[in-house]
């Protein structure tokens, strides 16, 4: 696979497997977010995001993200957000929120290896 940027329309073949050769690899342990879903952007406290799109790069299948409410310091650096300047956000970054709900799911490791828990957090 290629490193460089691309969008997709639909959402492309890929796999979950991170050493699948001939696909892009998802890397998250939920499905891919349809157009129009909100999701959490995790990193770096971006937060609530509109997914309006997908792409993939260097391997990875991602989703084009506008955020509601970026910090400060992200419309500084990549300008107002909207669909015309969304954000890529790879599955590792990203948490899904439960429809009807206004709830993040993410899966949260116990310490020492002690098991895996799921974890609802009210938004």
């Amino acid at each position: 696979m290629k490193t460089r940027f691309r969008r997709h329309a639909t959402v492309p073949p890929h796999a979950r497997d991170p050493f699948a050769q001939d696909l892009l690899k998802w890397s998250a342990d939920f499905e891919v977010p349809s157009i129009g879903e909100d999701v959490i952007i995790r990193i770096n406290g971006i937060g609530r995001a509109k997914v309006v799109g997908y792409a993939s790069q260097g391997g990875y299948l991602g989703v084009m993200t506008v955020p509601y409410s970026p910090p400060d310091w992200w419309i500084r650096q990549n300008g107002p957000p909207s669909p015309d300047n969304a954000a890529l956000a790879f599955g590792i970054e990203i948490s899904r929120i439960d429809a009807g709900r206004g709830h993040e799911r993410r899966v949260i490791h116990a310490p020492h290896g002690a098991g895996v828990q799921r974890r609802t957090r009210r938004l």
